[in-house]
């Protein structure tokens, strides 16, 4: 049977340095598996991590696969009954079997959703505190084209996430007013003034929300839910870290649409996983390391 939470209540707090520090909430995350160059279509295998979130309508929203049972999304996309389905593995949402250039990747896997929790402090009417995650009603076993974001397990590095001017989002969506694309789209977005969304969406921007878009990839009202992601160098290989969940966005494709701040949520994440999760899931490495200084390596243009 599934069931819905409001919210859980999540005080902030430091962790003593005793307990030494961990950076990711799931450790296997964030390496894509590419088979051609990349395009406006992003690649098979390249975003291993989407989530297709469909109700009895159709699609709905999108999400991102964060760990074994666990799917993120914006909390406006969690409807009050939960009859809602997470495809995983999905590329091109007409075809069965997804294929480009006679390279085809395995099939996508359908889950249930037995619990839906939005943040408690999550309003409907502004959408400040949108942010909400499902629990899949069985546990995913990673694949090539089935495999997890890396989220950031605290809010250590979010002055250095701040400064950061560029990111890459992902969505199943509209390409213009009145085109759609059945195939998963990759686009380049900047980081925008808060008053240039202030001023779309004539509402004020807080500090848990992020204004990004650029006029060449305009943000629609399907992308709700959709991550906003960047490279980093971590431990030996180049990750995706998702940093913000497409949150508020307008029907016309605007400019520029509100994102949540995930560094703002990263403890209500992670308490999240321990609360609802089997003890499996969550990093053991937290509990051996040592305290590191370690700070994430983002890429940048050159």
């Amino acid at each position: 049977m599934s069931s819905f939470i409001i919210g859980i209540a999540v005080i902030c707090c430091l962790w003593p340095r005793v307990q030494g520090f961990q950076m990711l909430l799931e450790e296997d995350c964030g390496v894509p598996h590419k088979i051609v160059k990349r395009s406006v279509n992003a690649n098979l295998t390249e975003n291993p991590w989407m989530a297709y979130l469909e109700t009895s309508k159709g699609f709905h929203c999108s999400g991102t696969l964060i760990n074994h049972l666990f799917v993120l999304t914006a909390a406006h996309c969690i409807p009050d009954d939960l009859q809602i389905t997470v495809r995983l593995g999905e590329y091109n949402t007409k075809t069965k079997v997804d294929c480009v250039n006679h390279m085809c990747q395995e099939p996508f896997q359908e889950y249930n959703v037995d619990l839906g929790i939005r943040h408690m402090f999550y309003n409907a009417n502004d959408q400040t505190n949108d942010i909400g995650m499902l629990r899949l009603g069985r546990r995913v076993e990673y694949l090539r084209h089935i495999r997890p974001i890396c989220i950031f397990a605290s809010n250590r590095f979010k002055n250095l996430i701040d400064q950061l001017n560029w990111f890459t989002t992902t969505v199943w969506r509209e390409t213009a007013a009145n085109a759609s694309s059945q195939v998963l789209q990759t686009m380049d977005i900047d980081r925008q003034p808060t008053g240039t969304c202030s001023e779309i969406y004539e509402r004020n921007t807080t500090s848990e929300q992020i204004c990004a878009g650029n006029t060449l990839s305009q943000l629609c009202s399907t992308d709700s839910g959709a991550p906003q992601m960047r490279i980093m160098w971590h431990n030996g290989s180049d990750r995706y870290v998702q940093l913000g969940i497409a949150s508020r966005v307008k029907g016309q494709c605007q400019n520029a649409g509100i994102f949540t701040d995930l560094l703002s949520y990263a403890d209500w994440i992670k308490r999240v996983v321990q609360q609802y999760g089997p003890s499996t899931d969550v990093n053991p490495s937290s509990r051996k390391q040592k305290w590191l200084d370690t700070m994430p390596e983002f890429y940048y243009p050159k």
